[in-house]
């Protein structure tokens, strides 16, 4: 089942232009562009928020500007009210929109933990730093239940290990009854998240990759250490061709990649001492970066004509019939 539909979207004065999406439930889709190409723009249409938008949205079945169920958005510019609690911030949310009942508590306990926000129920927005907000913001979009949640650039302007927690948060949100759409300019590595992904590029869809596509995107990763032995410098470089090593450093590429463990099974042998494992790339970013040339992009990645194809299949309905 579709759960979100576009059909030959336009936002006038946007750069939103012929965009063709269909979004299954239940699934984590990804929006992947530089800024400034309508990602946000994007997720306001979806949510209802565009009045001007000309072509067709569907959501759960239903078009128009009326939304069936509950729909949450995170926005990175949304602005908390500073004198409330957390909870305080969260009831007042939740019976807003659906009244004050048995199951107020509940749900914002529900949307507390989801966002690892236990400690804080009681504090004040004005004391909390900028990642809790942050997650306090998602709670706000998570209160109500959402069927379908929207995120804007949900790690921007994190810190890497606050960017890595709000991961594992969306992580176990996939297991939660919802679908889930997130725009991002590829400044993390959320790619382990998405079921499939649209790459946008000056406000058109130029590109739409698999689950398999994002499995096979290029990761790069170095590991550090002291100085390795002969013996080992052998044993590595004969695992893998995407492996390259050097006396203190090796690098992982491609297939390389996926030998992580049995490289540091023969680097624990020889009891070379491990500073560091890190990523040398995020793959969404070089995407990012790569449709910025969508002829290079093509030679990757198959480039799909959506709005072309969808009006191919209806003129091929219109003869049939």
């Amino acid at each position: 089942m579709q759960y979100v539909s576009l059909t030959n979207l336009n936002i006038p004065g946007s750069a939103i232009r012929d965009v063709t999406l269909h979004i299954p439930e239940g699934s984590c889709y990804g929006i992947i562009g530089a800024a400034g190409t309508g990602k946000s723009m994007l997720l306001n249409a979806i949510a209802g928020l565009s009045g001007n938008a000309l072509g067709g949205i569907s959501v759960a079945g239903s078009s128009g500007h009326h939304r069936p169920g509950s729909i949450g958005i995170l926005t990175p510019r949304v602005q908390l009210p500073a004198h409330l609690t957390v909870l305080e911030l969260l009831t007042r949310l939740r019976t807003l929109r659906n009244g004050a009942d048995d199951q107020t508590e509940a749900d914002c306990y529900s949307a507390i933990r989801w966002c690892a926000l236990e400690q804080l129920t009681q504090t004040p927005i004005a004391k909390l730093s900028f990642f809790n907000k942050r997650r306090v913001a998602l709670a706000m979009a998570l209160v109500n239940k959402p069927a379908l949640l929207l995120l804007d650039e949900p790690t921007v302007d994190l810190a890497a290990h606050e960017q890595q927690v709000m991961i594992d948060i969306l992580e176990n949100l996939r297991e939660r009854n919802m679908t889930i759409i997130i725009a991002t300019r590829g400044n993390a590595p959320m790619e382990s998240l998405f079921d499939q992904i649209a790459v946008l590029s000056a406000g058109k869809i130029i590109a739409e990759l698999s689950a398999q596509h994002i499995r096979d995107m290029q990761r790069t990763l170095m590991i550090r250490t002291s100085e390795i032995p002969t013996a080992a410098y052998e044993h590595i470089v004969a695992i893998e061709s995407g492996i390259i090593v050097t006396r203190r450093n090796i690098v992982l590429t491609g297939d390389g990649v996926r030998s992580l463990a049995q490289i540091l099974q023969v680097l624990l042998h020889y009891s070379v001492h491990i500073f560091c494992i890190e990523p040398r790339n995020h793959p969404l970013a070089d995407l990012v970066m790569q449709a910025r040339y969508p002829v290079v992009l093509a030679h990757r990645y198959p480039v799909r004509l959506l709005t072309n194809a969808i009006r191919e299949s209806n003129a091929t309905e219109e003869v049939a019939s």
